[in-house]
């Protein structure tokens, strides 16, 4: 159950990764710069706990450490691309019903790249989960009609979730070898690299200085929700199937919708209570189901 408690905590802190990226986007930090940022300061703080606090080395044999680096490069660099470009051709509402079937393509993908199995309650939880994230999001059955909506820009956010969704599951193939924060601290190079160069260009053709508050938002995101929250990710992929866990991702839209009504007044409709008590239920679904499970035995690290 502390495992369950810690992911439905970090979920919490994810919550908050939009409403702070956009925080710190209106404060005059371009969009890929920002993205580059969170990885970059994730980067260095990663070395910092693995050295001290879990005591492993961070050296991966050369076939593993460069398959760590394209997916960081992919998964958590490219990835930011594609949503910052698909949401200026979409609506906020298409794109973000778009990131909730994100536990979706983890749960299918698990199942074709590694085998893993979901029991008939996680899957009851998944599809729960999804249909209060659903209902949440659009504040309704049907989604609102609106004519500004955009395929290119829905093909754009849909890519992105399906290579992060993928990149997630592959990942996990690493971390039954390795400790996570040894995998993640090179995914988090490899996205630092990949973005290095766009990040450069985004910053130099801005002519905004960025506001002392938008860059304590930018160290959120890269403390809290890139350096702690993926750690804590990271770690629990080492034992536990990444299908299941992605069912904890609808909390976000939970907590979103929450933050939404506490900071900006939003309303606090029917759709939005039972919404996130079916969010809610799922999670606690997929959570019975796998509470009574020993956990899967991790191989060895390899410290060389």
């Amino acid at each position: 159950m502390l495992d369950a408690a810690l992911l439905f905590f970090i979920n919490v802190l994810w919550a908050a990764a939009y409403p702070m990226a956009k925080f710190a986007i209106n404060g005059g930090v371009p969009s890929v710069t920002l993205a580059w940022a969170r990885w970059a300061i994730a980067m260095l703080l990663l070395p910092l706990f693995a050295r001290l606090v879990l005591k492993v080395s961070l050296r991966l044999p050369l076939r593993d450490l460069l398959r760590a680096l394209l997916l960081g490069a992919t998964a958590l660099g490219i990835v930011h691309i594609l949503v910052f470009v698909g949401l200026k051709y979409t609506t906020a509402v298409d794109a973000t019903l778009l990131l909730a079937g994100e536990p979706l393509v983890m749960a299918v993908m698990a199942v074709l790249l590694l085998r893993e199995r979901m029991s008939r309650q996680g899957v009851w939880g998944l599809v729960l989960g999804f249909a209060g994230a659903y209902l949440l999001i659009n504040r309704g059955i049907l989604p609102p009609l609106n004519n500004h909506s955009s395929l290119l820009g829905n093909l754009l956010v849909a890519a992105s979730v399906l290579v992060e969704g993928t990149g997630t599951v592959l990942s996990r193939g690493l971390t039954r070898r390795y400790s996570g924060i040894v995998v993640l601290f090179w995914e988090s190079v490899g996205a630092t690299i990949a973005l290095a160069v766009p990040a450069y260009l985004f910053w130099a053709s801005s002519s905004t200085v960025p506001a002392l508050p938008a860059l304590g938002a930018v160290l959120y995101l890269g403390m809290v929700n890139s350096a702690f929250c993926y750690a804590v990710w990271f770690v629990l992929m080492e034992r536990h199937h990444v299908g299941n866990m992605g069912v904890f991702i609808f909390v976000q839209p939970v907590f979103g919708a929450l933050m939404g009504v506490l900071w900006l007044k939003e309303p606090f409709g029917i759709f939005t209570a039972v919404g996130s008590a079916m969010v809610m239920s799922g999670v606690w679904l997929t959570t019975r189901a796998t509470a009574g499970k020993p956990e899967s035995v991790q191989q060895p690290l390899h410290p060389a």
